[in-house]
């Protein structure tokens, strides 16, 4: 529908269905269909309508980056349709479905300003979570929010939980609360610290779970049981009920011994004796004595023991006795396990419950609020809360249409608000009576990916048959005549056409999804196919890389430090040499040709190599593509810890806090900071035992150059007691260390993006705590500080990043590289709390803390088998979105570790084992990957034009082909005709604030006669008094009085009439070379002729001279530069000047010898860009 320049292209089938503003729409879009353009091109026909404001308008979204294009995709083509003819204009309309009348044209031509004139200065375009944060900022009395409430950062967040989890402790050391303590001591027994903070903001974050009246209160081991689908009463003697002589199997036993005892063998006489002491036994005491019969007639795995198997000859059954027995003792084992699992999953959630009510105290007494606060306080805001009819009503009377993008990844929380907003739509009349109501939306099932954040596509389906529900019951009233009022109709639409991937690359994606079967999708039908655009298209699959046995080559690049890449995994670092390879011979040697437009050559920036996370393989990749001189964006997204600048800042900070640090001394040692050679450190770094190193350095017979960097550091520890974090990171950066210089030598540019973000880092640290250097370190540790890579900034160089950042994006060549990975871990679980089987969708969801293999038994081992379902489903969809980012060609490869090299193949279920039985052809012979195998068809090679077979010889060189270079001239710098010259005449100076006054008067004038021309006459006074007392209704009605008569005075003057004229322009900006001196600047008047160019510029002084003799200097020297800098624009036509004074007015002409005799003033004229003076 619109590009990014704001151009309207049309819309087709269902896009047009889509974008018709008149009916609620579902949509489930393809990728590469133009969702966003369909959604772009829906807000566009509301703005169209007499009927929508701006303001009534509210479009949601999954990402930042999402909603951004969206404003700027609506704000391009408002903006160009101000200024389109009408012709294009009426065809840009038709594109979309609206009308091309002229009043349609008229209110588009608007629409940028009525945008721009909304509240917040546009449309409300936001994320799920900015709108939250909009909505409990509008009623914060109403969500229970302290004055000055703010959002915790993700570092914030780590060191307040780290401080309540102290206070914790501290309270049940003080209160000698077990529960807690106990608790904490049975977890840490089985996990380490850091899964005890995990598991603790884990359950933090299930506020649902604790609050209201159902919520999950001390003590709580029968609920926990009851949840594992055990009785909440279950004890020892109910795990052992299925050893009861009345339950177990004992005549099973009796056949078991009688075939033995048949038997004869030795083999046979400690089951039998198990046997035989097993049925003497009394019931209470079978629980311990299992033993008598693991070892003989069961294994120690709870299965027939296979060396009794020849007892079979005495009885068929004898093998089927065993299993009746080994399930008994297995179902007695498994009460036993979810016994035990229950008393570590009650003292998980007690610690739990007792870390979040703290938790949420701590965060209401201090008025914080994290991103989970946000959807669940907007969300109880509007369902919940005791205000939340009148707060529904306030905003029904605000929004009437609601529009969602990628909706597949809102959650059950999000789609709470949403339809919240949208309750009213379809209740009745509404705060709106029978005012136009709609909802859109967009997403697609199979681009589901966001699992791990919360979402998921279920979600999706259940709200559409919500939504639908609603609409249908509008629609009956409005039949049955409860409702009168006009009710939009709904449309279940489908975008299966693709704009921007061949056919044949689509057509893999096809035969993919047959192959797996829609269901692995997590569909309840069958997609519709996917189309293309036709033009060639390619789909490679080359082996999985893994090392040969002993294999130990180096690549050139790794030589020098591949002592310190030992532990980088090999099959990862073949398969990114391998990647940079073959990337580098698309570049040179074996030119890649792409079919779109117009047949070319492949370049860097059209490459994107796509890896399923973000390990080491993309790092390994970027180095690798660096070292071959490719040019690469590096990885989308990396910690800010993570890059080795920011590493090696961070070694001198911690030497600069704490001296006696030997390790972080040893690395700013070896950092660029620094700048020891590894030679040097190993020569001095070794010292006695007990010696610490910063001791060793300032020894007194150290050598010199050590000694020279023992004084350097000396001064970075005098700096570190004074200085701030920032201003210290500033110093090492761009001080006497020269430290961004040296890292862009060592490092490339691509260190300067990171340090760029320590800074702002140690800002925002500074801005909320007391700046300290060891505060600083401690809440940097705290977080991750991700660090995203914008994705416009990385033209022309190839894009590495995960499947989930590329969603969205595209490039013409495509490489998945670690293809063949397999699925997922399950990770944490949760239970399903619905005792009663009345929550529907809405089930309350009790997370569970780590457990082991053999602890997953019942409806832990149900939920994470789902899981597990529900993951490879994931796995699948990313697959979808993997594949689909390719416009042309797409390359599948991966490598195999150790287990998997050793069978040749990589997992099952990985994307490369499911995709490999696609690639039906032969195999084809390759320099880089020995062999590989194609899907489609490759662009012909490009022939140069003026290829002939037989070429002539070339001419001979010029001599100017082997003449050095001279250095090349340096530029003048520009010359701002309104600075020419000091103006030893002038007036003594103002007062500033006169100063002030003077110049905003003079701006205004001139704002006024730079837009009254194009006011018809009739209507120039009234326009400029309105404009006058919006702009300057402080400055009183008498002073705007007579600036208005100033600048109709002039206006009405018949002297002026050809200069005011609609053929003359306006702030017309000037530049040229004038004998060598550039001149620049911007003239109030320019009138074109055929034969005469007149320039004329307004003063606004309210002293204008008597006479052209007593026009300032600055001034004739200002408009001789003008005119010369015209002349040389337009040769051979007379160019005449004025200088226009409005406050007479008076208008002087200059004469032309005049300005000739100031022209010499170009030469030593000040210097300056500076804007022009008031007189």
């Amino acid at each position: 529908m619109s590009g990014a320049n704001g151009s309207v292209f049309p819309l087709m089938d269902n896009q047009l269905l889509a974008a018709d503003p008149e009916d609620n729409v579902w949509l489930s879009a393809s990728a590469g269909t133009g969702k966003t353009q369909v959604l772009s091109a829906r807000v566009l026909r509301l703005l169209l309508r007499e009927d929508v404001a701006p303001s009534q308008i509210l479009c949601l979204t999954f990402t930042k980056a999402g909603a951004a294009e969206m404003a700027n995709r609506i704000n391009a083509v408002l903006a160009r349709w101000v200024r389109l003819p009408s012709v294009t204009l009426a065809k840009e309309l038709g594109y979309l479905g609206a009308d091309i009348d002229p009043a349609t044209q008229e209110r588009a031509r608007s629409l940028f300003a009525s945008v721009l004139d909304c509240p917040g200065g546009g449309l409300r375009i936001d994320t799920i979570h900015a709108f939250a944060q909009f909505l409990i900022g509008n009623f914060p009395e109403e969500a229970n929010l302290a004055p000055g409430t703010r959002v915790l950062d993700d570092r914030s967040r780590e060191l307040l939980s780290r401080e309540v989890l102290t206070d914790l402790f501290e309270e049940a050391e003080r209160t000698n609360d077990m529960r807690v303590l106990d608790g904490i001591e049975l977890f840490t027994k089985r996990k380490d610290p850091a899964a005890l903070h995990k598991w603790l903001m884990h359950a933090a974050e299930a506020q649902d779970m604790w609050e209201g009246t159902a919520g999950w209160q001390s003590p709580m081991a029968g609920r926990v049981r009851q949840t594992l689908g055990i009785p909440a009463d279950a004890d020892e003697v109910w795990a052992s009920e299925p050893l009861h002589p009345d339950i177990f199997p004992d005549d099973a036993l009796l056949g078991i011994l009688a075939a033995l005892r048949q038997w004869g063998k030795a083999s046979g006489d400690k089951a039998i004796a198990g046997i035989e002491r097993w049925l003497r036994l009394e019931h209470f005491e079978r629980a311990g004595s299992i033993d008598c019969l693991v070892g003989g007639v069961l294994n120690g795995d709870l299965l027939p023991n296979g060396n009794l198997r020849h007892a079979a000859k005495f009885d068929p059954d004898f093998v089927d006795l065993q299993r009746t027995v080994a399930d008994a003792f297995v179902l007695a084992e498994d009460r036993r396990s979810l016994l035990a699992c229950a008393e570590i999953v009650t003292s998980a959630l007690e610690i739990g419950r007792a870390f979040a009510v703290r938790w949420e105290a701590r965060k209401a007494r201090e008025g914080l609020l994290d991103f989970s606060d946000l959807i669940r306080k907007a969300a109880a805001l509007l369902d919940r809360s005791e205000a939340a009819d009148w707060i529904r009503y306030k905003l029904d009377r605000h929004f009437d249409h609601v529009l969602i993008d990628e909706a597949q990844d809102t959650n059950r929380s999000q789609w709470d608000i949403v339809e919240a907003l949208i309750d009213d739509f379809f209740s009745g009349e509404g705060a709106r009576g029978d005012k136009l109501r709609t909802i859109f939306t967009v997403g697609d099932y199979k681009q589901a990916i966001f699992g791990f954040q919360g979402t998921s596509p279920e979600n999706f389906a259940r709200a559409k048959q919500r939504v639908h529900g609603r609409i249908t019951a509008a629609q009956q009233g409005i039949r049955q005549g409860r409702v009168n009022r006009r009710e939009p109709g709904w449309q279940d639409l489908d975008l299966g056409h693709s704009f921007r991937t061949a056919d044949i690359v689509l057509g893999f994606v096809n035969r993919m999804i047959a192959m797996l079967g829609f269901g692995e999708f997590g569909l309840d039908k069958e997609p519709a196919p996917h189309v293309g655009a036709e033009r060639p298209g390619l789909v490679t699959l080359w082996p999985p890389v893994a090392p040969k046995q002993g294999e130990g080559q180096e690549d050139e690049d790794d030589a020098e430090d591949s002592e310190n890449r030992d532990w980088l995994p090999k099959h990862d670092t073949l398969l990114a040499q391998n990647i940079a390879d073959q990337v580098q011979r698309w570049l040179t040697d074996d030119p890649f040709v792409l079919a779109k437009s117009t047949r070319r050559h492949a370049q860097a920036g059209d490459i994107m190599v796509l890896v399923r996370q973000r390990k080491e393989l993309a790092a390994q990749i970027v180095a690798k593509l660096y070292a071959r001189g490719v040019p690469v964006a590096g990885v989308d997204r990396l910690r800010l810890g993570a890059p080795l600048a920011v590493k090696d800042v961070l070694a001198a900070l911690r030497f600069a806090a704490q001296p006696q640090d030997d390790l972080s001394l040893a690395n700013l040692l070896a950092s660029p900071l620094v700048g020891w050679r590894q030679d040097d450190i190993l020569a001095y770094v070794p010292r006695p035992e007990k010696v610490r190193l910063w001791d060793h350095l300032k020894r007194k017979d150290a050598p010199p150059a050590v000694a020279a960097t023992a004084e350097k550091l000396r001064d970075l520890l005098r700096r570190a007691d004074y200085q701030t974090p920032q201003a210290l990171i500033a110093w090492l950066l761009t001080g006497p260390w020269q430290g961004r210089a040296r890292f862009v030598e060592r490092l490339g540019a691509e260190a300067n993006d990171p340090l760029d973000e320590l800074i702002n880092a140690a800002f925002a640290y500074e801005a909320e705590y007391w700046p300290s250097l060891s505060g600083f370190l401690a809440w940097f540790d705290a977080g991750t500080g991700d660090l995203k890579r914008d994705s416009d900034s990385a033209s022309g160089q190839v894009r590495v990043m995960t499947v989930h950042g590329s969603k969205g994006l595209q490039a013409p060549i495509v490489i998945l590289a670690d293809a063949t990975g397999a699925p997922g871990e399950a990770g944490d679980l949760v239970l399903e709390d619905d005792p009663l089987g009345q929550m529907g969708d809405r089930k309350r969801e009790v997370p569970l803390p780590p457990l082991g293999k053999d602890e997953k038994k019942g409806r832990i081992a149900e939920a994470e088998e789902a899981k597990k379902a529900a993951l490879l489903q994931e796995h699948w969809r990313l697959l979808y979105v993997a594949l689909t980012r390719a416009e042309e060609a797409l390359f599948i490869g991966g490598s195999l570790n150790k287990n998997e090299a050793k069978k040749g193949v990589p997992h099952d279920d990985s994307w490369y084992a499911r995709l490999a039985p696609l690639f039906e052809g032969e195999e084809i012979t390759d320099p880089v990957w020995v062999w590989r195998k194609e899907w489609g068809e490759r662009a012909e090679p490009l022939v140069p034009e003026d290829a002939t077979t037989d070429a002539a010889p070339p001419p001979a060189l010029p001599h100017w082909i082997t003449t050095p270079i001279g250095p090349e001239p340096r530029p003048p710098r520009p010359l701002a005709p309104s600075s020419a010259g000091e103006d030893g005449g002038a007036a003594p100076p103002l007062p500033p604030e006169a100063a002030r006054h003077a110049a905003r008067r003079g701006s205004l004038i001139h704002t006024l006669l730079e837009r009254l021309p194009d006011v018809a006459e009739a209507d120039r006074e009234a326009a400029a008094r309105g404009w006058l007392e919006r702009q300057a209704g402080d400055l009183g009605a008498e002073l705007r009085d007579e600036m208005l008569a100033a600048a109709l005075g002039v206006l009405d003057h018949p002297q002026f009439a050809s200069i005011f004229s609609p053929q003359a322009l306006a702030e017309v900006p000037l530049a040229a070379t004038v004998e060598g001196v550039v001149v620049a600047g911007t003239v109030d008047r320019l009138l074109i002729e055929q034969t005469r160019i007149t320039v004329v510029d307004f003063k606004t002084t309210r002293r204008p001279p008597t006479g052209a003799a007593a026009i300032p200097l600055a001034t004739l020297r200002q408009m001789a530069a003008y005119v010369a800098a015209l002349e040389v624009i337009y040769p051979g036509r007379e160019v005449r000047a004025g200088v226009l004074y409005t406050h007479a007015p008076v208008l002087f002409d200059l004469p032309p010898a005049t300005l000739v005799a100031h022209k010499n003033a170009l030469q030593t004229a000040q210097q300056s860009l500076l804007p022009l003076d008031i007189e």
